[in-house]
């Protein structure tokens, strides 16, 4: 009898053990890819500048810095690509910044369980030429939130767009 019991475990624990994974088919990879895109879109701003590369740059730091913003250093991403062996990197720079007390408002706001805001926009130009810069869509991200945190965060949000409206389009 137990080596009865014993063969029916087997047999019926075989099938569970060959029994692979199932992958994504292509149309539910391409629905992924797409959700994952409209995420990154609703969570970034991306536009394009209105100013030249060094005066897109010149223009973030002068109105932070008019605005009693903590401004950082400025990262040439292009020089630390080329050293990584990108041979054909295009002009980027990364400007740290960020709005005085955003991070202790959003803390607050979060009552200590918020991560701090990444605090920089990334001016490059495009495969089309054109100039842009990317940051964190504080606005949007703000819509996500629930009450005190959501309020925080759109009021910063609100300071950046004010920083941003004369040098973006």
């Amino acid at each position: 009898m137990k080596t009865l019991s014993l063969y029916v475990l087997i047999a019926f624990s075989l099938p569970a053990f060959a029994q692979t994974p199932s992958q994504a088919s292509p149309e539910q990879a391409q629905k992924a890819m797409l959700q994952q895109a409209q995420f990154m879109s609703a969570m970034f701003d991306l536009r394009k500048s209105r100013l030249g590369f060094e005066e897109t740059i010149s223009a973030i730091k002068a109105g932070a810095e008019k605005r009693g913003w903590k401004v950082g250093p400025v990262q040439d991403m292009q020089v630390q690509l080329r050293e990584a062996g990108v041979k054909d990197a295009k002009r980027m720079k990364v400007v740290h910044l960020c709005p005085a007390g955003a991070n202790e408002k959003i803390a607050k706001a979060g009552a200590g369980k918020t991560p701090p805001l990444p605090c920089r926009a990334t001016v490059f130009d495009g495969k089309d030429g054109q100039l842009y810069v990317t940051r964190m869509n504080l606005t949007n991200l703000a819509k996500t939130l629930p009450g005190d945190l959501a309020k925080a965060m759109a009021e910063v949000g609100a300071e950046e767009e004010a920083l941003y409206k004369n040098i973006l389009e």
